[in-house]
């Protein structure tokens, strides 16, 4: 998902955007001041078109938020982890263990994503009605759009949200998530390459933007699916270990009740990057802290405790010991994390340290195989 920052924490989420995010609503908004300025929709004064410009770009961009925070409370309300939401060019990514309540879970989560743009349409039909002018005409272009985004997002591929409910419901039926991993690949690439025709088809007859969306949408449907049978192959491989197996000694702690100008002055200072757990006198982990954590409260009160700075452990990954290798790349991604067994810290686990295990366990005495991680097929 490239650099990202953080902007806002919603109920204890936080909430990132992507530098392709602030990019695309810039190119939004001035296209739809240039539609408005010198289209059919033009109005009277470019202050008029540019503040609907923006409230356009407001109400079309906090719908794809009201997407991804769906699917977050949703998970949250299955009492599954969410470490956080990223909007990104082409909408969102919501980190969370969609899989942990089987495939009932993942298909409630994956559903709730395009029904909540389908209310969203509904809401901008209904206002589109109660409005006049410009304003109405701004409104209905946001219905349709929406309902087409909703339509789209349910399509039965990777890495849409129709690709998960095809997952889940596959495997709701056969009890095995390879299969249900595989038949979503397979039907994904069949879509994106009826995605890519209809792309083809739409460039001979005019509507040049819906041609390069449809075929954009299409490769990468193809390319998940594609890819699909090289991750199973490599979970299949991951499976042979546990979190136990793979994960380092674990990084240093920070006492919960340190202030926060020791804690920056023995840990923080030789690590400006990281991020350490905070524990409790009986090592119970509490969250972690980090040099940005710390500076935001000690800056006001350095002798404040490290308890009142750190990250809380629901936006911290964490997995068991026992935890198969192959689930917890599924849910780490590219991220570090930390292995705690009954709110004990045991060690931490990141992608270098899954590899490490693989080269050691899985290469050891045959041919060398090729490590890759194909990216989480949802995001």
């Amino acid at each position: 998902m490239g650099g990202r920052w953080k902007i806002a924490t919603i109920r204890g989420i936080p909430l990132y955007v992507g530098t392709s995010w602030a990019v695309i609503v810039g190119i939004y908004i001035w296209g739809e001041y240039v539609g408005l300025t010198q289209g059919g929709l033009a109005t009277e004064t470019p202050g008029t078109a540019l503040m609907l410009s923006v409230l356009t770009a407001v109400l079309f961009f906090g719908s794809v938020l009201l997407h991804e925070a769906a699917h977050a409370l949703t998970a949250r309300a299955l009492d599954i982890p969410v470490s956080g939401i990223t909007l990104v060019f082409w909408g969102g990514a919501t980190e969370t263990r969609a899989n942990a309540r089987g495939p009932l879970g993942e298909f409630l989560i994956a559903f709730v994503g395009p029904a909540t743009t389908l209310a969203a349409a509904a809401a901008f039909w209904v206002a589109s009605g109660l409005s006049h002018g410009t304003l109405h005409d701004v409104l209905h272009y946001l219905a349709t759009i929406s309902v087409w985004f909703a339509a789209l997002n349910t399509l039965p591929g990777f890495p849409l949200d129709g690709g998960r409910m095809l997952l889940a419901a596959v495997w709701g039926f056969s009890h095995s998530r390879r299969t249900a991993l595989r038949a979503a690949g397979y039907v994904g690439v069949a879509v994106g390459a009826a995605l890519v025709g209809i792309g083809i088809y739409e460039l001979t007859h005019g509507d040049s933007f819906l041609a390069i969306f449809a075929a954009y949408v299409g490769m990468v449907m193809i390319g998940t699916g594609r890819g699909m049978d090289k991750r199973i192959a490599l979970r299949e491989q991951l499976a042979q270990g546990t979190a136990g197996d793979a994960m380092r000694p674990p990084p240093p702690t920070v006492p919960a009740d340190m202030t926060l100008s020791q804690t920056l002055d023995h840990v923080l200072r030789a690590d400006t990057a990281g991020a350490f757990p905070v524990v409790e006198a009986d090592g119970r982990v509490l969250g972690t802290i980090s040099r940005a954590s710390a500076r935001r409260v000690g800056a006001r009160d350095p002798m404040r405790p490290a308890r009142d700075a750190l990250v809380p452990l629901n936006q911290t990954p964490t997995v068991a010991p026992e935890e198969t290798l192959d689930e917890v790349l599924e849910w780490l991604g590219a991220r570090d994390g930390l292995v705690l067994s009954d709110g004990q810290l045991r060690g931490a686990i990141g992608p270098a340290d899954i590899e490490r295990w693989f080269r050691h366990v899985i290469e050891r005495g045959g041919a060398p195989a090729t490590w890759s991680i194909p990216p989480r097929p949802d995001v």
